[in-house]
């Protein structure tokens, strides 16, 4: 059955030559060992088949491996650990209940138990590469599981032969026979199915995988095998001695899981840690971590009598470049300002992206605000160059506000940013391409245009706005031709708002809408 099946593989399916000939190969040898095994048959056959049996195995072995190397995945250690220790337990589970007694019981000659003791022995290795392979990341579809069936059911008639030949229990032939027949078809159907010609390819890989079934198949290769090691006694020295070497290297490789898994979850957080504190476009630390290294410049600052200082950088009319030239353009031009920052600025400056097209400096050696400004200066200066996009050279400026710690003002790094922030606008206000300084003077500007914005909402519903006209003259005709209606703000506690201060804020904000849809129906 598995030859034409074979047969039909080879002229539909175009199946990998190795997986190909190893199914047809492990179908004959297996075909063969049952013919042989028949117990009408003398010793010499019985031999034959021991030896057809463990051949079974080293192809089963070596098969295995050609699948397994190009589907194990992202973590192969980890994937080997666990089923090492899926193998080991269950070969330690096979010496004490089936190999032990088969030594002292089986009537066959010594040279027939000992290679079926090694068939069996290569069923732990066939469990291993096997676990390997289902424990990989590449997904795992019907022909893996029709191959995995094939050899769970081989391995299980192996072990009830071996179960009956060491008088362990009594089995009738049939039973013992039936696993081999359902490998068979198994075996057929994988050679059958379509997806064969790819077995031995790499991948896909799961996104996700499903680690709560190999838990359970890990934990119970563990725990089964330590529970039976504790519940018997050995019987001789032989016996202790394959106990506790068993025993102990099944230790190490639990041992190995463990420092395995440690390690991975400690990059996996470290991995973690820096895509929170990391931006993902440019690679620069984004405001959380710019915060940690600011606090740590300013806990320093008293002991080397140093002044740090933060740089707030914005990139002028960025939102021109996202409109003309597309966002992916945008996100070049935020790449080449990261790195044209790192190479104009000394070693020993922090550079982050903290929103947009915002960047943050920190140098912490500086001694006062003239070491900052000449850093600034040399920042605005480089920005003098084009920068080269895949659409093309890129012009653009900056606006700079500086920042530096001054005990009186500062009290920790978020203020420190916040004052530079604010310099930064100034400097916008400025004409942009500029630097600006902090003091504290631009704070109160800063509260003054902050009230001012949150009142000018309300202003309309407060009826607090108002129209004066004035008449438009044609000086030929002397004749008024029109008027012309302008805005004035008298706030409920009498103050005064000029047009110059709050129609920029509303034009910013959003607020001239409603306010210029009232002036026409008011005019």
């Amino acid at each position: 059955m598995v030859a034409v099946a074979a047969v039909a593989s080879a002229r539909v399916n175009s199946p990998d030559i190795r997986v190909w000939g190893g199914l047809l190969t492990i179908g004959v040898l297996s075909a063969a060992s049952q013919v042989l095994s028949d117990p009408a048959r003398g010793a010499t056959a019985h031999f034959a088949a021991e030896a057809l049996s463990l051949g079974v195995q080293v192809v089963l072995v070596f098969g295995l491996l050609v699948v397994a190397q190009r589907r194990i995945g992202r973590e192969p250690l980890g994937v080997l650990a666990d089923a090492a220790i899926v193998a080991l337990g269950a070969w330690l589970v096979c010496w004490i209940l089936l190999l032990r007694p088969l030594l002292e019981t089986s009537t066959d000659g010594a040279a027939t138990v000992t290679l079926r003791g090694l068939a069996l022995s290569l069923a732990a290795i066939v469990l291993l590469v096997l676990a390997t392979l289902l424990f990989g990341d590449a997904e795992n579809g019907p022909v893996v599981w029709l191959a995995t069936g094939a050899i769970v059911a081989s391995v299980i008639g192996d072990v009830l032969w071996a179960v009956h030949d060491a008088r362990v229990a009594a089995i009738t032939e049939s039973l013992r026979n039936a696993p081999y027949v359902l490998a068979l078809f198994a075996a057929a159907g994988t050679l059958l199915h379509p997806a064969i010609r790819n077995l031995a390819a790499q991948g896909p890989y799961q996104s996700s995988r499903p680690m709560a079934w190999r838990l359970v198949i890990v934990t119970s290769g563990l725990v089964v095998p330590i529970a039976i090691f504790a519940l018997t006694d050995a019987q001789d020295t032989r016996d202790r001695v394959v106990r506790s070497t068993a025993v102990i290297v099944l230790a190490c490789a639990v041992l190995l899981r463990v420092v395995l898994a440690v390690r991975s979850n400690a990059a996996l957080q470290q991995r973690l840690v820096k895509s929170a504190q990391t931006d993902a476009l440019t690679g620069l630390p984004n405001r959380s971590l710019m915060l940690e290294h600011v606090d740590t410049a300013l806990r320093t600052a008293w002991r080397d009598g140093r002044q740090p200082s933060v740089l707030f950088i914005d990139v002028d009319r960025f939102k021109n470049i996202n409109d003309s030239l597309g966002h992916a353009a945008g996100d070049d031009v935020l790449m080449a300002v990261a790195g044209r920052l790192r190479v104009v600025l000394p070693a020993y400056c922090v550079v982050g992206r903290i929103a947009g097209d915002e960047f943050v400096v920190l140098d912490p050696r500086a001694t006062g605000p003239g070491d900052a400004m000449l850093l600034a200066d040399r920042v605005l200066e480089s920005f003098h160059e084009p920068l080269a996009l895949r659409q093309g050279d890129v012009f653009v400026s900056a606006s700079i506000g500086v920042s530096t710690y001054r005990p009186a003002v500062t009290n920790n790094a978020d203020d420190l940013l916040r004052h530079a922030d604010t310099a930064m606008y100034r400097a916008k206000e400025s004409g942009r391409n500029c630097v600006a300084i902090f003091d504290e003077s631009m704070l109160e500007s800063v509260t003054q245009r902050l009230a001012v914005e949150t009142a000018l909402y309300r202003a309309l519903e407060r009826r607090e706005l108002r129209l004066v006209h004035q008449p438009i003259i044609d000086v030929s005709l002397g004749e008024v031709v029109g008027f012309e209606a302008l805005m004035r703000w008298d706030r409920e506690d009498g103050s005064t708002v000029s047009p110059a201060e709050f129609i920029p804020i509303a034009e910013e904000t959003g607020t001239i809408v409603p306010i210029g849809a009232w002036a026409l129906l008011e005019a």
